[in-house]
């Protein structure tokens, strides 16, 4: 049997800049529209792949230093930049068994602020891929 994954050490780079030790929780989402294909006498519905809707979630911790989370997101949404994501399960070398998921994606909603009294302030970033995520195992 395999041994499970426990994250520990995951690499999540934004436009460059390194914000793994800024976050702490990350998904990479994989999805394709479904298209209803179903015909007169099918007997039950059919369906075929469309097109590619990935995106990647990632649970930030704010923070207002100079490249840092606040300094790299904030551009990236109020000036409406395409920019490239990576995410790898641990920071050493891409390889077979440490994945890289790779993607250019855009910004469309960024919460620079949000918490209550003593917690901490965290924000959850949807970064919608223009096309399809790539999983580069080299």
């Amino acid at each position: 049997m395999a041994t499970p994954i426990v994250l520990k050490n995951c690499r999540i780079e934004i436009d460059g800049v390194d914000l793994s030790d800024g976050s702490n929780q990350v998904t990479v989402n994989m999805t394709k529209n479904e298209v209803d294909t179903t015909s007169f006498g099918s007997g039950g519905r059919r369906r075929a792949h469309g097109l590619s809707d990935d995106s990647f979630e990632i649970q930030f911790m704010q923070d207002y230093s100079a490249a840092s989370v606040n300094a790299t997101l904030s551009p990236l949404q109020r000036n409406e930049t395409e920019f490239t994501v990576r995410v790898r399960p641990t920071s050493d070398p891409v390889s077979a068994t440490n994945p890289e998921y790779e993607g250019t994606c855009i910004l469309l909603e960024y919460t620079p602020l949000t918490g209550a009294p003593g917690e901490l302030s965290e924000n959850s970033v949807t970064f919608p891929a223009q096309g399809s995520i790539a999983e580069n195992t080299v």
